[in-house]
């Protein structure tokens, strides 16, 4: 396994905790959420892993799995795994991955990408991650901003 396949390997176990912790003590509902999670996981590490389509399949799945029954955000995803981050260009890439839920209420905004990039593979160090929080604060500010249209939370993974 190379480094950057342990380091997501490492970030999805985290997000399967995360998750897990939301599911609550349901059994069956552990057992589902870890079922899709290693779907995912099996997906990521060993290729070229999900495009966005495919994570905000994933994500509504997870979803479904812990609010049955309830109305779950719309998913959108802005991923920089293949193009740098910009903050010229930031505000007209948020437009274009919200576009497909503009409207909604509620969206869940993932972020991918973000963090091996600015963050680095070889570990963060106070340059990198000053880059990482000021890009962070970017795409919220920007997500705000489209508040007036619905709420957006933003997920950087």
């Amino acid at each position: 396994m190379t480094a950057a396949a342990a380091v997501r390997a490492a970030r999805l176990r985290t997000f399967h905790a995360l998750v897990a912790t939301l599911a609550g003590a349901n059994p069956q509902l552990r057992r589902d959420i870890d079922a899709v999670l290693r779907v995912v996981e099996s997906e990521i590490v060993p290729a070229d892993g999900l495009d966005a389509d495919g994570l905000a399949r994933a994500a509504r799945q997870i979803l479904a799995l812990i609010l049955p029954g309830k109305v779950a955000p719309d998913i959108a995803v802005l991923d920089y795994r293949e193009r740098p981050f910009d903050p010229l260009w930031a505000p007209g890439e948020l437009d274009r991955a919200l576009a497909p839920v503009d409207g909604s209420p509620d969206i869940l905004l993932w972020v991918a990408g973000l963090q091996d990039q600015l963050l680095g593979r070889r570990g963060p160090t106070s340059r990198r991650e000053a880059a990482y929080a000021s890009a962070v604060e970017t795409l919220e500010a920007l997500a705000a901003r489209r508040a007036g249209r619905g709420r957006v939370t933003v997920v950087v993974l």
